[in-house]
C-alpha cells in the first residue's frame, strides 16, 4: 500500500507502515545530516508501530492480560 492508499483508508497503523516503508527506501540516497533525521524518524516511527500492534494485540486478547483478584467490599 502506497502512503497515499494509507491515507485515503484513514487506518493510522497503514500510514505509519507506509511511511516507514518510504523512509527505508530512501535512506540509500540520502548523506550528513539527512540521513540521521531520516535514521532518527526511522526509529520513532518503528517504536510506535511497535506498540500500536501490541496494543491490538491485547485487545485481541480481551485486555492486559492481568488476573483479577479477589473483590473486597469492606475495602471500599
Amino acid at each position: 500500500m502506497t502512503l497515499a492508499e494509507a491515507i485515503e483508508s484513514g487506518d493510522y497503523l497503514q500510514i505509519l507502515l507506509a511511511q516507514r516503508r518510504e523512509i527505508a527506501a530512501d535512506l540509500p540516497d540520502e548523506k550528513g545530516p539527512a540521513k540521521a533525521a531520516l535514521h532518527r524518524q526511522l526509529s520513532l516511527l518503528s517504536k510506535e508501530i511497535e506498540a500500536l500492534q501490541r496494543g491490538g494485540a491485547e485487545d485481541a486478547e480481551g485486555g492486559a492480560n492481568v488476573e483479577d483478584g479477589e473483590f473486597d467490599a469492606a475495602a471500599i
